[in-house]
C-alpha cells in the first residue's frame, strides 16, 4: 500500500473468529518515514490505536492491547505519514 497525502487504509478479509497475536506495519524507507495507524471493525469502532512511529510497528503483546479478539472484516489505517511511503502490513491470526 502507498500513501498519498500521508493516509491510505485496506480492508482484511472476513475473520471468522480468532485472537490477533501479532501487527506489523512496515514502511519501505523504514528509518525515514514517521506515521501513526490505527485499526477500525466493520462497525467502525476503533479497535487498536498507534501513537507515531518511526518506520515500523512490530506489536507482539508489548502494547497491551494483544492478544485481540477478532471476528469480521478490520480496517488498517496509516495516517500522518511524513514523507508518503509504501507500507508491508501483516496481522497475524490464530484462528
Amino acid at each position: 500500500m502507498t500513501t498519498a497525502s500521508g493516509s491510505v487504509s485496506s480492508t482484511t478479509l472476513k475473520v471468522l473468529g480468532g485472537l490477533c497475536r501479532q501487527m506489523l506495519i512496515r514502511a519501505l524507507t523504514s528509518g525515514a518515514t514517521v506515521f501513526k495507524a490505527n485499526i477500525e471493525d466493520e462497525d467502525g469502532l476503533r479497535v487498536l490505536d498507534y501513537a507515531y512511529h518511526n518506520g515500523e510497528i512490530n506489536d507482539t503483546g508489548a502494547s497491551g492491547a494483544l492478544p485481540l479478539p477478532m471476528a469480521g472484516e478490520y480496517t488498517i489505517n496509516i495516517t500522518n505519514a511524513s514523507p508518503d511511503d509504501t507500507f508491508q502490513i501483516y496481522a497475524v491470526i490464530q484462528e
